[in-house]
């Protein structure tokens, strides 16, 4: 488990045809990460697939180039090399989608539970069902299928927010847990979630679409042991805003992301602003001050969501 997200990171780095170890990467993930380990799998037979189309493809061309002078061995050693690569390369994300269909019907076999038809489901999570494949399916199965819906908390799934009201009922019930363990107002954690999140219009995803529940955007350290999804990020050095990559955490759940932000705060770097947590602007402020986020605006920003959307 503890190489896992460091597996996952270099199965989704931009790959190389001459990476011989790539099935090896799959097979030690599938030993973690049943689902994930399969799609890797159905993207490599797009993969595949992909190779073949463009192999025909060039073969359909060949006797235009009979009389070329750059037919040469060398020039068709150099396409084939081109081709094995793009193949690799015009798989990843969507692709073609047939890497989708594929992980969709091999699901059923080998992910308990995982069938379409049974209620629309896998695992217990609700299923976005979006394939021109199934198009022929009646129209309560026509829902996008590139993403898993995450389990339902206290009737919201993070995909059916649509506004501030709905973000602020979904996420007070956990707020009120882990506030009151931490004394401090659970309507300041929501300020921060809403800060980190959009409101939950930008919760963080992994490749496929799924949610990691990451709603106050902790990074995946040394010290995590679970699993991680590498995305894009910006970061302030020294008052300047840079882009760059980072590993963030990924939860199953709403009450596990606010559960783990409560166990984050417990670092010693932190306990200044558990002394004033019954004050919401200066707990917010320590915060940042003890280095929880790299923007200078941030606690002022949460601040103000707190104080426009929550406290009236």
């Amino acid at each position: 488990m503890n190489n896992l997200p460091t597996d996952i990171n270099r199965i989704q780095a931009q790959q190389s045809y001459t990476d011989l170890n790539q099935l090896n990467n799959i097979r030690q993930l599938g030993n973690d990460d049943k689902d994930l380990a399969l799609r890797e799998i159905a993207q490599q037979f797009e993969s595949m697939f992909m190779q073949m189309m463009l192999k025909s493809m060039r073969a359909a061309n060949d006797v235009f180039a009979k009389d070329n002078p750059l037919n040469s061995f060398e020039v068709n050693f150099h396409k084939d090399m081109l081709d094995n690569q793009l193949s690799l390369s015009l798989s990843q994300d969507k692709g073609m989608g047939i890497a989708d269909a594929l992980y969709r019907q091999l699901s059923q076999s080998y992910i308990p539970n995982s069938s379409p038809l049974n209620n629309d489901t896998v695992n217990g999570e609700k299923l976005q069902l979006n394939d021109p494949l199934r198009q022929s399916f009646p129209d309560h199965y026509k829902q996008p299928l590139d993403v898993i819906k995450q389990r339902k908390e206290d009737g919201y799934t993070l995909d059916e927010i649509k506004s501030p009201e709905d973000f602020i009922q979904a996420m007070m019930p956990h707020a009120k847990k882990v506030a009151e363990e931490m004394g401090v107002d659970p309507r300041l954690l929501i300020a921060q979630a809403a800060l980190e999140t959009g409101w939950g219009e930008h919760t963080i995803r992994d490749r496929y679409g799924k949610h990691s529940f990451n709603l106050f955007n902790i990074k995946a350290d040394s010290r995590w042991e679970g699993h991680s999804v590498n995305v894009p990020t910006i970061e302030y050095r020294e008052g300047v805003a840079e882009k760059e990559s980072a590993n963030f955490r990924r939860y199953e759940s709403i009450a596990e992301s606010f559960r783990d932000y409560q166990q984050f705060l417990e670092q010693p770097r932190y306990q200044k602003a558990l002394t004033v947590a019954d004050d919401s602007h200066a707990f917010i402020a320590e915060l940042q001050n003890a280095g929880y986020a790299t923007d200078p605006q941030y606690a002022k920003k949460v601040s103000s969501i707190l104080d426009r959307y929550l406290l009236n």
